[in-house]
């Protein structure tokens, strides 16, 4: 959890740049400069990849603790939570960024923690349907599934995600008027 924590805030303090940026007009003023609207973009997406990799350093030296003097966990099990949090925090960023741009910092925010809750929801709904003998052969199905095949999947997806996103973000900058 304080992985999950420490990652995820991190990550979307790209966030609170923007609604810095927007409360300073600073779009407008930096697009009288010699900076193209694709740099702006690039530049959010870039913040948001070295505070994602901050939080993932931070959770590192917190996890090594955990690890080497504890001995809570295992080191492979330590590094495969740090890379699914770290592209949660990647997909949760990069469905943001494009929502900001076309919406703006407040409603993007509420359009977020709606879209988050719908899954969550989900979840719980079926879970609590479902019986504990139903769950547990649910989960029988996937422990024959490699880990390291999963975590790279994962990260496949999480860049590709990502590029989509940035893309997507660049065309509606691209249109923006300020």
């Amino acid at each position: 959890t304080f992985f999950g924590v420490i990652i995820m805030m991190m990550t979307m303090m790209v966030v609170t740049t923007i609604s810095y940026d927007d409360l300073a007009k600073w779009d407008s003023y930096a697009l009288t400069m010699p900076v193209s609207r694709k740099e702006v973009v690039t530049g959010k997406y870039a913040v948001m990849l070295l505070l994602d990799a901050l939080g993932v350093a931070m959770a590192l030296a917190v996890g090594l603790i955990g690890v080497v003097i504890l001995k809570n966990s295992s080191w492979e099990e330590m590094m495969a939570v740090l890379v699914i949090i770290a592209a949660i925090g990647l997909i949760a960023g990069s469905t943001l960024l494009p929502l900001i741009y076309h919406f703006g910092t407040e409603k993007a925010r509420i359009i977020i923690i709606l879209v988050a809750m719908v899954p969550t929801g989900l979840i719980v709904l079926v879970s609590g349907m479902m019986a504990e003998e139903q769950l547990s052969q649910i989960s029988g199905l996937f422990s024959n599934i490699s880990l390291p095949l999963v975590l790279l999947t994962l990260i496949i997806f999480t860049l590709l995600y990502l590029y989509a996103s940035y893309r997507i973000s660049l065309r509606i900058y691209d249109k923006k008027e300020f």
